[in-house]
C-alpha cells in the first residue's frame, strides 16, 4: 500500500510541474472585456473607463455632464463610487457559483458487475448478486486485469444558492464614502452614508445632507441568473490485482450561464442641493452654477446619477419630470455600456479528471472494508465553470455487505486548493480593482445507502449523499436598512427597509442529496452489459442547488 501511495503522490506532482502555470493567474481575468463566463456578472454594466472592471461610468452621467467631457477636461470619476458595493455583493455570488458549480457528485467509476470464478466453467462469470450502487461504492473490486467502461449523462438546472431564488433575487447598491466631490483641499470633508471626517479627525454623525446629499443615491437591481450544466462523464476501471483497481473519470461539459439585472436608480435628494464652493470638482461646479459657461447641464435641479442619454437632466419640476430612461435600464446592455461585443453565454470542454485508486484490504464471505483515494486534477477550464480550478486531494474508506439487501457506507474528507473560479475583487480608495483567488473549501463526505436485488436482472439502488462544507462565504436576502430621500436636504430623513443581498464568510453548510436508480441487465446472453437511470433531489438549500438532476448510463466489464 505505501508503494502504491508514494507512486500516486508522485504522479501528481509531475502534473502538478507540467500544468500548474495554466492555473496560475496574475491578474484578474476579468480586467479587459472577456468571453468568459467568469466575467458575464463583472461585466454587467461594462468594462473599460480606465478605473476599473465595473464600468460605471459608462453607463451613469454625473453632476448632468455629457459622457464625453470637453478637451483638455478629466471626466469625473464619481460614478465608481457605487463600485465598491458591487464588487462586495454580486460579484462574490458569482465566485460562489464558480466554487461549488462543478464539486457536483459523479456515479461511481467501479459500480459494474461483479466476476466470480466459476469452477464449473474454469472461468468468471457475473455474479448474481446486487448490480452494485449508483453513486455509493462498495469494497469489492473488478478483479485482476478485468476492464469496466461506463459512460453516463447528467443535467443540472441549478435554481438556489444558500436559499436564494437564481431567477429572482433583490440587490441594493449604495454610494461609496467621498472626500473629493464636495470638500476643499485644506479641509476634506467625507461625504458618508455613515460616519464621516473633517480633516482625517473622525465625527459621529453622518455627513450626507445639503451638498454631500449625493450619497443618499442608490440602485436598486432584480437579478435574474440562469445556469445550466450537461454532463458527459466517462468511467474507466482497471483492476491491478485481485484487491487494488485503479480508476479514471473524465468529463466533458457544457455550461451554460446569464446574468440579467433591471436596474433603478432611486434619487436621494429632490436636486435642490449643489457642491459647496470649495470642491476639487470646480469644473463641475462652474457647469452647474453656471450654464451657459459649458455644455452637460441646465442648470438646477442638480441631479448627480442619471443613465446616460437622459432627454432633460433638469427638468423645472424636479423628480417628477425625469424621463423614465433616466432611472430605469435593463443590464446586459452592451451597445448601451459601449463594452464591446456580448460575451458568450456558453462554453463546452473536458471538465475536471479524477483518478481512483481503491484497496480491498479485507474480503470476507458477505463483509468487506476498502480503502482508497481520489486526486482532482485542474484540467477543466475554471474562467468558463468547466472546472473547479482547484487541486482535490480525498482519501476515504468504504464498508460494505453482499447480499440479496446489500448497505454500503462510503466516508471521505476532501482537501482543496485556491481557484480562479472562486476568486474576487477587492476596491482600493483610488477605485482600482484587485482580484485575489479564492479558496475552495474543504469538505467531508459521506454516502449511505442500499442496493436491492429484484431480480437477476434488476437491482434497486438508493442513497443519501452529504457533504459538510467548511468556512466558506455564503449569501443570503436580508432586510437592509438604507437613507430615505430628502429634499431640501437640510434635514435628515427617516431610513428605509428594503430586502438586499448579502454576504457571510467563514460560515460552514450541508448539502444533502437523495439519490434514486436502478441499474438493469436486459440481455441474457451479454450478462456484463448494465443500464443504469437515476435522479438527484436536493434535500436542503446549502451551497448550489439543483432541480431533480436525471442521470442515465451504460456499462460494460471486460
Amino acid at each position: 500500500m505505501a508503494k502504491m501511495l508514494k507512486h500516486t503522490a508522485l504522479l501528481s506532482l509531475l502534473f502538478a510541474l507540467c500544468c500548474g502555470s495554466a492555473v496560475a493567474q496574475s491578474a484578474g481575468p476579468c480586467a479587459v472585456q472577456s468571453s468568459k463566463l467568469i466575467c458575464v456578472a463583472a461585466q454587467e454594466y461594462g468594462v473599460g473607463n480606465n478605473v476599473s472592471a465595473f464600468g460605471f461610468g459608462s453607463v451613469l452621467q454625473d453632476y448632468q455632464l455629457s459622457p464625453t467631457a470637453p478637451p483638455g477636461v478629466t471626466q469625473d470619476r464619481h460614478p465608481q463610487h457605487f463600485v465598491s458595493d458591487f464588487s462586495s455583493t454580486l460579484q462574490p455570488l458569482s465566485a460562489a457559483i464558480g466554487r461549488q458549480s462543478n464539486l457536483l457528485p459523479l456515479a461511481s467509476p467501479s459500480s459494474g458487475i461483479i466476476l466470480v470464478y466459476d469452477p464449473s466453467l474454469k472461468t468468471f462469470v457475473a455474479g448474481t448478486d446486487s448490480l452494485g450502487p449508483i453513486l455509493g461504492e462498495r469494497a469489492e473490486t473488478v478483479g485482476r486485469h478485468r476492464l469496466f467502461v461506463g459512460f453516463s449523462y447528467q443535467f443540472f438546472d441549478f435554481d438556489k444558492l444558500d436559499g436564494v431564488k437564481l431567477n429572482n433575487f433583490p440587490n441594493v447598491l449604495t454610494h461609496a464614502d467621498d472626500s473629493n466631490d464636495n470638500s476643499a483641499p485644506t479641509a476634506p470633508i467625507t461625504c458618508s452614508t455613515g460616519g464621516h471626517s473633517i480633516g482625517g479627525v473622525p465625527v459621529n454623525s453622518a455627513v450626507n445632507l445639503g451638498g454631500c446629499a449625493f450619497v443618499r443615491d442608490r440602485i436598486d437591481t432584480q437579478n435574474t441568473i440562469s445556469l445550466k450544466v450537461n454532463q458527459y462523464t466517462t468511467y474507466v476501471t482497471f483492476g491491478l490485482t485481485k484487491r487494488i483497481d485503479i480508476s479514471a473519470v473524465i468529463p466533458i461539459e457544457t455550461v451554460r450561464f446569464s446574468l440579467y439585472s433591471q436596474d433603478t436608480i432611486v434619487l436621494g435628494s429632490d436636486g435642490t442641493s449643489a457642491p459647496s464652493s470649495g470642491s476639487t470638482n470646480s469644473y463641475l461646479l462652474n457647469q452647474i452654477t453656471n450654464p451657459s459657461s459649458g455644455p452637460g447641464t441646465t442648470g438646477a435641479p442638480h441631479f448627480y446619477h442619471l443613465f446616460k442619454g437622459c432627454p432633460d437632466t433638469s427638468p423645472a419640476t424636479g423628480v417628477s419630470g425625469l424621463d423614465p430612461t433616466c432611472l430605469n435600464h435593463t443590464f446586459p446592455d452592451f451597445s448601451f455600456t459601449g463594452s464591446g461585443s456580448q460575451p458568450k453565454n456558453s462554453a463546452s470542454g473536458i471538465g475536471d479528471v479524477v483518478a481512483r485508486v481503491k484497496w480491498n484490504f479485507w474480503q470476507g464471505e458477505h463483509l468487506g472494508i476498502a480503502a482508497g483515494v481520489d486526486v482532482r486534477f485542474p484540467t477543466g477550464d475554471a474562467e468558463n465553470y468547466l472546472g473547479s480550478g482547484s487541486w482535490g486531494f480525498k482519501p476515504f474508506g468504504v464498508i460494505s455487505y453482499r447480499a440479496r439487501v446489500s448497505p454500503h457506507v462510503v466516508v471521505g474528507y476532501e482537501w482543496n486548493t485556491d481557484s480562479v473560479a472562486a476568486g474576487t475583487y477587492t476596491t482600493l480608495p483610488n477605485f482600482t480593482q484587485v482580484f485575489h483567488k479564492g479558496s475552495v473549501p474543504n469538505d467531508f463526505v459521506y454516502i449511505a445507502g442500499v442496493d436491492a436485488w429484484v431480480t437477476k436482472w434488476l437491482t434497486g439502488d438508493f442513497d443519501i449523499v452529504g457533504n459538510r462544507v467548511f468556512g466558506t462565504q455564503t449569501v443570503s436576502v436580508t432586510q437592509q436598512q438604507f437613507l430615505g430621500s430628502c429634499g431640501p436636504c437640510t434635514v435628515g430623513s427617516a431610513n428605509v427597509t428594503l430586502p438586499s443581498l448579502a454576504n457571510a464568510s467563514n460560515q460552514s453548510y450541508n448539502i444533502t442529496i437523495a439519490s434514486m436508480g436502478v441499474k438493469i441487465r436486459p440481455f441474457a446472453s451479454v450478462s456484463k452489459l448494465v443500464f443504469t437511470g437515476n435522479v438527484l433531489v436536493r434535500l436542503d438549500d446549502g451551497g448550489l442547488r439543483s432541480k431533480p438532476a436525471p442521470l442515465v448510463g451504460v456499462g460494460y466489464t471486460f
